[in-house]
């Protein structure tokens, strides 16, 4: 299936994907369009004011979170953030006490599962990969945050194992991937190649032009860890949109550290 181009009525502009859609899992993947930052985080920030390189004022990013869950139907739901670190760790939010926060500082990691209907699950991303799970027989829903740091430490397959001891069936599992950098974009060098083989993801690594450096296909890693696993690949659903080369989107890559962050988010 595809992703569809939405606006809501405030003007914030984001992206649902028609394969959660029609298992009616509410979610959503922002974009950079509708929010109130100003520049150079403009528009929709939804970067955090405890990490490094994302000083957006919190009361404007707050207002940016809220204006994301009216656009996507998930308002009135405890929403919950982690301060991600490019590591792999998998967080339950419904089971934890130390994760679900209102304000920073949030708890560390990488991936958060949910069974709980009242909550709403995030993660931010700039060039990383968003990925988004659920079962919706258990009643499960994951949000994943996934670079190639995260990938060479396993986050997806961790998060999909996570969710498969809670009561998941890996038949039933559909998965959303939202918009990250691309290959033709993702310029990498010797060590990211070497990391990636050792995780068995040398086939997601090509020479780039003129043999000097190395490009590397984020979003195909992250579909060949999630099929690894177990997922069917018509229960994968991916955006093919390049963060760095999209200019409604954030890029770190692009802009540096002074970029803004979007959000994917999910709920039962």
């Amino acid at each position: 299936m595809a992703f569809e181009r939405r606006t809501s009525p405030e003007g914030v502009v984001w992206l649902r994907s028609a394969l959660l859609a029609s298992e009616g899992i509410p979610h959503g993947f922002s974009t950079r369009l509708g929010g109130e930052s100003l520049a150079p985080f403009d528009s929709l920030n939804m970067g955090l004011a405890d990490a490094p390189g994302e000083p957006d004022a919190w009361d404007r990013v707050e207002r940016n979170w809220a204006r994301l869950l009216r656009a996507t139907g998930l308002e009135g739901r405890e929403l919950v953030r982690l301060r991600q670190v490019h590591g792999s760790v998998v967080r339950d939010a419904d089971l934890e006490m130390d994760v679900a926060r209102s304000a920073p500082p949030f708890a560390d990691g990488d991936a958060i599962v949910t069974a709980d209907a009242a909550q709403v699950v995030s993660v931010r991303i700039a060039d990383c990969g968003p990925v988004l799970l659920a079962d919706p027989t258990a009643g499960l829903v994951a949000a994943v945050h996934a670079g190639w740091r995260g990938l060479c430490a396993c986050i997806v397959e961790r998060a999909v194992d996570h969710m498969l001891a809670r009561g998941a069936q890996i038949r039933r599992v559909v998965v959303a991937i939202g918009p990250c950098i691309g290959p033709a974009a993702f310029e990498v060098g010797d060590d990211v190649r070497a990391a990636m083989e050792v995780v068995g993801l040398g086939q997601c690594v090509e020479p780039g032009p003129g043999g000097v450096r190395w490009r590397a296909d984020l979003p195909g890693a992250i579909r060949a860890q999630l099929v690894r696993r177990g997922v069917r690949d018509d229960r994968i659903d991916l955006d093919d949109r390049c963060t760095a080369s999209t200019g409604d989107l954030f890029s770190y890559r692009r802009e540096g550290p002074r970029s803004g962050r979007m959000a994917a988010l999910i709920g039962l």
